[in-house]
């Protein structure tokens, strides 16, 4: 075997267990130049355990070409042990199932009755609705005016349509598992073969081929729904997607073209695949979505009438349950016209006033008068008056620097611990368990800025978010565009990091010793035990990369939660890994540089090789963080490694690649 150079084909530590990946085959590099700074360096993979290498294939040693992987490959892999149809059926099942898709439709409000049937009788939806082509029908309006609450309603209606299957997917931005279209599509997918109980061959090859890898693959996932919804013989398929412009930009872009594509076909068929879409009106998704060759556009923006009629609908259930509790049947008709004339269209208004009144102590005339007339009609305005009202601006600051960074929505538990731990805890024990009230206490500080649904706190609204975060225009008042998504990153990551240093992991681990962490009810059980453990674990690493430059005030935090070895660092690791990259064997010995570099915090990678140490380091599985650099394709990481002669192991062997390259 040649010593390694700069060039290297290697094989994919991410097959299950049991598979037999190719090992590396290295060519000797014509260059002693390190690579550009657009390369992401050699790719030395490690040296894996005698689990993975029962079968190597042979090579050509000119090429440098993998031309036989062995006689083990993914396809026996999930053939071997007779898996019937039901079980790939089942398995398939629960890698689609990436997102609560169930849950995230209950987070919209029921909709009035009498309110959204106007779409329903649109000449345009109408139209949409009975050709028996595959095509789109994009629903636009402007923020606060409904889309979310008739996307809900249309899914119902849908529903009760004979022979057609309906699917649906409501986008946020505010959760990771809202606001990709991979996690859309997966979704739908899911929704699919849960009402036709059986899976389409196409999937299935994809699962044997790939495992759940392929639920990561947007164009696969894709190519599988057109086959599976356009089948013969099963009917119609309706998708249903709401917020498309909360989507995040990196796969909304490939998802718009190939609806836009599908609908242009215009291919008559038995069995059509239709999307139903909602979307602000903006140039983005004009641009990509808009045209009528293959959009029917119902702009909502434009239908004013319609829309003013169903906020007046919403006007006259809220005075009603106003007249309900306060027991005056018809006593409170004088709202109406004071509500009408100042909503404006927009339900996202009449709703904040309806709970500003429902919070109200006094049901007087003059009372209720005042609070109508004085709210500003201007959401902006509205949002600060909101706010400016907090005896307690600091803790309302906190809650909103938290819910803003968050990457799901925490739960009352997590967001109790979050906000009342500092780094000056040092037990689990001083912070106490869910006070009673505490919703209660977050509605005092924060007033009608979030809400609790399922246990779980959100924003009021999409427009409250864009209310805070700062950007290039200058805001109004002591709240609008204050809150620095860098600085409430390192807010997060400083209570991420100083919850996972309690000695509470270090007194009572977490004692799981499958390597690759499967279902377990003791761990379950552990994170109730410890509320915030699951959020803290499988996210601070990200809240610390976007700290950016605020990144080295945390580094002493960093040196306490990964500490090799250390049963505070394996516990954290062990939730780390279960949630986010379970397809890997577990490492029960990675050092500090180790998780660094596979996390991709360069800047403490730089700091530790600063510091010297072990820097040579193997893991049994992995390899030196050089191996584990380049497994994770960090490329500037591979460069500072290389600098400080930081060895790779490869074949059970160690190297100091760049005197390698120049021999």
């Amino acid at each position: 075997m040649s010593e390694p150079g700069l060039s290297a084909v290697a094989g994919d530590i991410t097959s299950p267990p049991g598979y037999a990946p190719p090992f590396l085959l290295f060519q000797k590099s014509r260059s002693n130049n390190w690579p550009s700074e657009s390369t992401t360096g050699p790719a030395f993979y490690p040296n894996i355990r005698s689990e993975y290498s029962g079968s190597i294939g042979s090579h050509n040693t000119n090429s440098g070409n993998v031309i036989n992987s062995g006689n083990v490959t993914t396809n026996n892999y999930y053939n071997r042990g007779g898996r019937d149809s039901s079980d790939s059926y089942v398995q398939v099942l629960r890698c689609l199932y990436k997102s609560a898709y169930e849950s995230h439709r209950n987070r919209i409000r029921e909709p009035v009755k009498g309110t959204c049937n106007w779409v329903t009788e649109h000449p345009k939806y109408r139209d949409w609705l009975e050709k028996r082509v595959s095509s789109v029908l994009w629903l636009s309006a402007d923020p606060g005016c409904g889309k979310s609450v008739t996307a809900s309603f249309l899914v119902g209606q849908l529903k009760i349509l004979k022979d057609t299957m309906v699917c649906y997917f409501f986008f946020k931005d505010d959760s990771e598992e809202q606001k990709s279209a991979i996690f859309a599509l997966c979704a739908i997918l899911h929704q699919l073969f849960v009402q036709r109980k059986s899976l389409d061959m196409n999937i299935d090859e994809e699962f044997k081929v790939k495992g759940k890898r392929f639920t990561q693959e947007l164009d696969t996932l894709w190519d599988i729904l057109v086959k599976a919804g356009t089948q013969g013989g099963c009917g119609g398929v309706i998708c249903v997607l709401d917020g498309l412009d909360e989507c995040e930009d990196v796969t909304l872009t490939p998802l718009i073209h190939h609806i836009a594509r599908l609908a242009g076909s215009q291919q008559t068929t038995d069995s059509p695949l239709k999307f139903l879409v909602t979307a602000r009106p903006y140039h983005k998704i004009e641009r990509q979505l808009g045209s009528p060759a293959t959009t029917i556009w119902l702009r909502g923006e434009d239908e004013i009438n319609a829309v003013t009629d169903d906020v007046n609908r919403v006007i006259d259930e809220g005075i009603k349950s106003l007249e309900l509790y306060w027991g005056q049947p018809g006593g409170l008709g004088f709202l109406r016209s004071l509500l009408e004339s100042s909503a404006d269209g927009t339900f996202l208004w009449v709703s904040l006033v309806l709970e500003v009144l429902n919070d109200s102590e006094d049901c007087s005339e003059e009372e209720f008068t005042s609070v109508v007339t004085t709210v500003p009609r201007d959401i902006v305005e509205l949002y600060t008056k909101i706010l400016d009202k907090s005896r307690y601006p600091d803790k309302a600051r906190r809650i909103l620097n938290i819910v803003v960074a968050a990457a799901r929505p925490l739960t009352l538990r997590e967001m109790s611990a979050a906000f009342r731990i500092t780094r000056e805890h040092r037990s689990i024990k001083d912070l106490g368990d869910l006070p009673a009230g505490f919703d209660r206490s977050m509605k005092n500080w924060c007033g009608l800025f979030v809400r609790v649904i399922d246990s779980k706190v959100y924003f009021i609204h999409q427009t409250a978010r864009e209310f805070l975060i700062k950007g290039s225009s200058p805001g109004r008042g002591n709240w609008q565009y204050t809150i620095c998504s860098k600085d409430s990153n390192f807010m997060l990551a400083g209570i991420c990091m100083s919850y996972l240093s309690l000695e509470e992991f270090k007194t009572d681990p977490l004692l799981i010793t499958d390597s690759y962490l499967g279902g377990n009810s003791k761990y379950d059980g552990y994170l109730r035990k410890y509320s915030l453990l699951d959020y803290a674990a499988s996210h601070w690493a990200e809240h610390f990369r976007d700290s950016q430059t605020r990144q080295i005030e945390l580094f002493q935090l960093t040196q306490q939660i990964c500490e090799g070895g250390s049963k505070k660092f394996l516990t954290w690791l062990k939730v780390y890994w279960k949630n986010n990259v379970s397809r890997y064997p577990f490492p029960d010995d990675f050092t500090h540089l180790m998780i660094a570099t596979w996390l991709g915090q360069a800047t403490v990678v730089q700091q530790l090789l600063r510091e010297g140490g072990h820097i040579h380091a193997r893991s049994a599985r992995y390899g030196t963080a050089l191996n584990i650099a380049a497994l994770r394709k960090h490329g500037d990481i591979t460069r500072m490694l290389l600098r400080s002669d930081v060895k790779a192991y490869i074949y059970g062997k160690g190297y100091n690649i760049l005197q390698s390259v120049s021999q």
